[in-house]
């Protein structure tokens, strides 16, 4: 499983226990670009409530994470109904923006 795989993983996994957020451990460096723009559409859209970002020294160590909060309904029911990757390695899927 790759990167972008892994998240959506877990964002469908936290949004089945209803967990309010998810917090991920940065990769080395920054948060790749796919990542960031996923998120940023989720938010836009009003999937999610909102991400962030922050730092955190323990023992010495830098600890990058990066937060995505998810949203639920009045009822307590999930916005976002699935998210799952359409092209992957096996099978590519190329669309272009205005089908998506």
């Amino acid at each position: 499983m790759n990167f972008l795989s892994n998240r959506l993983t877990s964002i469908r996994n936290a949004k089945a226990t209803q967990l309010s957020q998810i917090v991920f451990i940065r990769p080395q460096g920054s948060v790749p670009k796919a990542i960031f723009t996923i998120l940023t559409l989720l938010r836009k859209n009003g999937i999610i409530r909102g991400f962030g970002f922050k730092e955190i020294t323990l023992s010495g160590k830098i600890k990058r994470e990066y937060i995505i909060y998810l949203k639920y309904d009045a009822t307590g029911k999930s916005v976002l109904d699935s998210i799952f990757l359409v092209s992957k390695p096996s099978r590519r899927v190329y669309l272009s923006s205005a089908a998506l």
